[in-house]
């Protein structure tokens, strides 16, 4: 299975499969401007509430973001997202573990030129990853996009999708908050910026 992220912005985007049916609706808005904002991802239903796969409040000033869903075990419940996609072993690395609505284990890994790719973590088979590939057939056939592939899984396709979300999303981040630190860096030093001026200091 592959869904097309149209466009390719984790926060703001419809997964789309090959033959141009509309699998997830993502969106992100803020109740008002000091609000944290909050990522809802829904898929097509008869009611809003059926609709709706999860909803993640990203928090502000260091507070910890949560996460919001009924496919943990069918009820609405509520974890914070360090909980729901942990770490194990480095403090800094980017990888995550979660434990899946079918009680396995799986693992999201970032490849550089790749991207992510998600495996069941005993067996260490792939379920999915996202990955930018030249369209051979269906709706987007001729195009370059970004796509998440799915393989066969007894995974809740939901579940994929929402840690994937998740993922993307903190990985732009980090690539954002690099950015603007090389960019603060690259100041020049007479305007009275940049890291050669700290380091005049120091």
């Amino acid at each position: 299975m592959r869904l097309y992220l149209v466009p390719n912005d984790p926060e703001r985007t419809t997964l789309v499969s090959a033959n141009g049916v509309a699998h997830y609706q993502v969106n992100t808005v803020k109740a008002h401007r000091l609000s944290a904002p909050v990522l809802s991802i829904r898929r097509p239903a008869e009611t809003q509430n059926e609709s709706l796969v999860a909803e993640v409040e990203w928090k502000r000033f260091g507070a910890h973001p949560v996460v919001r869903s009924h496919i943990f075990d069918g009820t609405m419940q509520e974890m914070e997202v360090r909980d729901f996609l942990y770490k194990l072993g480095h403090h800094f690395t980017p990888t995550r573990y979660f434990l899946g609505d079918d009680n396995q284990e799986y693992r999201w890994k970032p490849f550089k030129d790749i991207g992510h790719v998600l495996t069941h973590l005993e067996s260490g088979d792939e379920i999915a990853r996202f990955t930018q590939e030249m369209v051979v057939e269906g709706f987007f056939r001729g195009e370059r996009k970004w796509c998440l592939q799915i393989q066969p899984t007894t995974l809740d396709i939901d579940m994929i999708v929402l840690t994937f979300i998740i993922m993307e999303k903190r990985r732009r981040d980090r690539v954002s908050a690099e950015a603007m630190k090389i960019r603060d860096c690259d100041e020049d030093p007479a305007e009275g910026g940049g890291c050669e001026a700290g380091g005049a200091m120091g």
